[in-house]
């Protein structure tokens, strides 16, 4: 037990005072790429202790229970990480339940968490360090491509999400919650998971602020001012500022007949979305994405790029960057495989 004790506080038991680390610097997820055999759940409780903690009491308590113990204090909130064994999972919860008020309990199995991180790992590709006390963000993403340019702007994580796969509060939650740091920007990149990601930063005892980019290239333009060393308010701040200076294009197919705002669409023809809004139609990707651009203004900008789908050829998605070149001679056109799903193109336009 002394031990433990000193890998914990880093000082000598013969301190007559030790205290827990901040909330900021729990490193839970070094924690989970530690697992010792037999030790099958996660166990985390934030709780109100009833009075003082005593922490050797408390230390020697818990390592009767299970190993990976680490305690972080925050405005008088404490949380507990423990690995336990099936038997005895449990066990943390009732014995705090005895000794203060819990506010919070998150109870995972440890080899489903090892095995969606190692499966991340493979398909995300390699994401942002956190440093304890710095900010992280966290991005919602449709697809592989852009979560790996998320990843190069320097994103510390991604949540799957997007049009017709909504990510849950628990989902963006738990993107966060073992990140060792206790201030985090959520990107929900969808006007259908602002709400969510909302929710989760009312249930977290983080420091949350949730930039409301509506769009995947609103989030990329919002990275572009992400400063991890600042403070957390003010750079939510100037990353919502930002995310105003793109405009963003969709090219999808329809799925039924409609009129709005003066287009008319039959189900199965290609359409273009600028901003959220129905502004082309068309018999071809090619002619849909010429359309939207010239609704969107494209000769009086510099920049687009087009972030190609799942469904969209590399080589076909290069001709039609070539086509819009030769008519917008003025334009930077790029393409960045996107990865996404429904749509064969995602369109930044800056």
């Amino acid at each position: 037990m002394e031990g433990m004790l000193r890998h914990i506080y880093g000082e000598s038991l013969e301190t007559p005072t030790v205290s827990v680390q901040p909330l900021s610097a729990m490193n839970l997820q070094g924690a989970l790429e530690e697992v010792e055999e037999g030790q099958d759940y996660e166990v985390v409780v934030d709780f109100v202790p009833a009075r003082d903690l005593d922490l050797h009491s408390f230390y020697g308590r818990l390592e009767e229970m299970g190993t990976s113990i680490q305690v972080g204090e925050g405005d008088g909130m404490y949380r507990m990480h423990i690995h336990v064994p099936t038997e005895k999972r449990y066990e943390p919860i009732d014995y705090i339940m005895g000794i203060g008020t819990v506010t919070k309990v998150a109870i995972e199995n440890l080899m489903a968490q090892m095995d969606d991180i190692q499966k991340g790992k493979a398909s995300q590709g390699s994401f942002a360090s956190v440093e304890p006390g710095t900010i992280a963000v966290v991005a919602v993403s449709p697809g592989a491509g852009i979560s790996r340019i998320f990843a190069s702007l320097g994103v510390a994580a991604v949540v799957a999400g997007g049009q017709t796969m909504n990510p849950s509060t628990q989902d963006i939650l738990g993107s966060f919650e073992n990140l060792p740091t206790d201030k985090v920007i959520i990107l929900p990149n969808n006007k259908n998971i602002v709400m969510a990601a909302n929710q989760a930063k009312e249930v977290t005892v983080k420091s949350v602020q949730v930039v409301p980019t509506r769009t995947v290239p609103q989030g990329l333009a919002a990275m572009l001012s992400f400063d991890p060393a600042g403070d957390v308010e003010a750079v939510a701040a100037k990353m919502s500022k930002a995310m105003s200076n793109v405009k963003t294009g969709e090219i999808t197919v329809a799925t039924r007949s409609v009129e709005i705002d003066g287009v008319t669409v039959r189900d199965g023809q290609v359409i273009g979305l600028l901003d959220g809004r129905l502004v082309a139609s068309a018999e071809s990707v090619e002619q849909g994405a010429l359309e939207l651009l010239e609704k969107a203004g494209a000769a009086g900008h510099e920049i687009v790029t087009l972030f190609y789908g799942e469904d969209m050829p590399h080589a076909e998605a290069n001709r039609i960057a070539d086509v819009i070149r030769e008519k917008y001679s003025n334009l930077e056109v790029e393409v960045q495989e996107g990865g996404q799903p429904h749509y064969q193109f995602i369109l930044s336009i800056e």
